[in-house]
């Protein structure tokens, strides 16, 4: 069920564009919100939801404000964004998307899932389990899944699954009746100013958790630490060994399979859609959560779900090259994603577009070795996310010391060129020259790097004697204005 807090106001959404904040916009219709919102140019959800009927705005603008009641932002626009200026000026409340969340999930039971990496394929695993056992929650995904038309459902059941955002500390709002803890890495840590005050805020967050509740967390990459104060019963989730674990754990180029061991006791066999080892641990934690809420939930029902959008999402497969797109855009994330790519058995080359210049800098070196499991590598300029640049932190100062670590590697895995490209058009017929039949190209980002992938596709279809003309990426989205 979705709280009326929100009955009969006018809430504009800043960053509509994004899969975060747009997820709102369904739970926000449904609890009697009159919506609208703005992001800084146009996209294929802006103009989804234009086609539904939203007042939707391609740039920002301080007039967008006029005669609401509540602006809800993502954390990516910075405190004295103009809109958000311009609201307080007027009286109006201004709350971040993770405020918004707190709001919509009241009177719910609540299922969150945090963490490093992961959250998102790990909420709609959860949420998929349900579903399929006939269970009716809310649902609130920071990603587009096709079976509900984007991130955010809305359910009549009292179960809201929830995935929430600790990159500016508003997951600590939420009271989780069961949580998760996907994992734990260096990642925001601007915000949080250590590794140390990051693990103090999970730990906090899950001593919130209520006695008859539930936390999971992995066996390992976490420490005991942060479960100190926890008053719920803790399950631990592993792959070789914990009270959720895996055997005879087969990986493969489109997913894995395996045995579930639940407290000692095989209780079935899982596929789980999506390659990688890393795919598999997301869906026994959500097999977790998900026989917590209700135990007839088998493992076999984890075999039909559907793959978030840009989570190793395969565009085709043109002159035996697979083209896939995913948002990694961490270092652990990005071998993560090399590896399942590897699993196909064929060289693995990348395009990759750096997520915001912070970002860049405080993980240069885990950055420098992360591509060291693909062959050739094409990256594109920094995606700032709205933060300014900074001095020696560049793409091109990547590349360089991408090429110089693969000239002295012993590796026989490391090889192939690296390619600072000024623009996708020049990665793409890059990385078009290189692939072969057997080959994976990983489109990998979580800018507007995506769009590339299509013309991958276009690119590698062309016969020699007659090249296509590419449609460039950003034209692509220029053909909605």
């Amino acid at each position: 069920m979705i709280s009326h807090l929100f009955r009969g106001k006018r809430v504009h959404l800043v960053g509509i564009g994004g899969a975060g904040v747009s997820a709102l916009v369904p739970l926000l219709s449904e609890a009697g919100a009159i919506v609208s919102g703005c992001d800084c140019e146009r996209s294929l959800i802006s103009e989804r939801l234009r086609r539904a009927g939203l007042e939707v705005h391609d740039r920002h603008d301080p007039a967008h404000v006029e005669g609401v009641d509540l602006v809800v932002h993502t954390a990516a626009v910075p405190a004295d964004h103009p809109e958000l200026a311009a609201a307080r000026a007027r009286g109006i409340e201004v709350i971040a998307r993770g405020e918004c969340l707190v709001r919509l999930m009241h009177g719910n039971r609540t299922v969150a899932i945090a963490g490093s990496h992961g959250k998102t394929s790990t909420t709609w695993m959860t949420a998929h389990l349900l579903l399929s056992h006939g269970l009716d929650p809310v649902v609130m995904v920071g990603g587009a899944v096709g079976s509900i038309g984007g991130g955010g459902r809305v359910g009549q059941g009292d179960i809201f699954v929830a995935e929430t955002d600790e990159s500016d500390g508003s997951f600590a709002r939420i009271r989780p009746d069961l949580a998760v803890v996907t994992n734990l890495d260096r990642e925001h840590l601007r915000h949080y100013g250590s590794f140390s005050a990051l693990e103090s805020a999970f730990q906090a967050w899950l001593a919130s958790v209520p006695a008859d509740g539930l936390v999971v967390l992995p066996t390992d990459g976490i420490s005991s630490a942060i479960t100190s104060g926890v008053m719920a019963p803790v399950l631990r989730v592993g792959l070789e060994s914990g009270d959720y674990h895996a055997q005879r754990l087969e990986l493969g180029a489109e997913g894995s399979r395996l045995r579930v061991i639940e407290r000692g006791i095989d209780i079935g066999e899982m596929q789980v859609p999506l390659p990688g080892a890393h795919m598999a641990l997301n869906a026994l934690m959500a097999l977790a959560l998900a026989r917590r809420l209700d135990q007839r939930i088998a493992p076999v029902a984890m075999a039909t779900c559907e793959r978030v959008r840009r989570r190793f999402t395969v565009h085709g497969t043109p002159r035996g090259v697979r083209v896939v797109e995913d948002y990694g855009h961490h270092p652990t994330e990005v071998r993560a994603t090399i590896a399942a790519a590897r699993l196909a058995g064929g060289r693995v080359h990348v395009l990759f577009q750096p997520h915001r210049p912070s970002r860049t800098a405080d993980l240069w070196r885990e950055f420098v070795a992360a591509f060291d499991q693909a062959h050739a590598l094409a990256l594109l300029p920094i995606y700032a996310a709205s933060e300014p640049p900074i001095a020696g932190i560049t793409s091109q100062v990547l590349a360089d010391a991408i090429a110089q670590r693969r000239r002295v590697s012993t590796s026989d895995d490391v090889g192939g060129q690296v390619l600072h490209a000024d623009d996708a058009d020049a990665a793409i017929a890059f990385l078009a020259a290189h692939a072969g039949p057997g080959d994976t190209i990983l489109v990998l980002g979580a800018g507007d790097v995506g769009a590339a992938a299509p013309t991958l596709v276009e690119a590698l279809n062309a016969t020699p004697a007659q090249p296509a003309k590419s449609v460039g990426w950003l034209d692509r989205l220029r053909r909605f204005a």
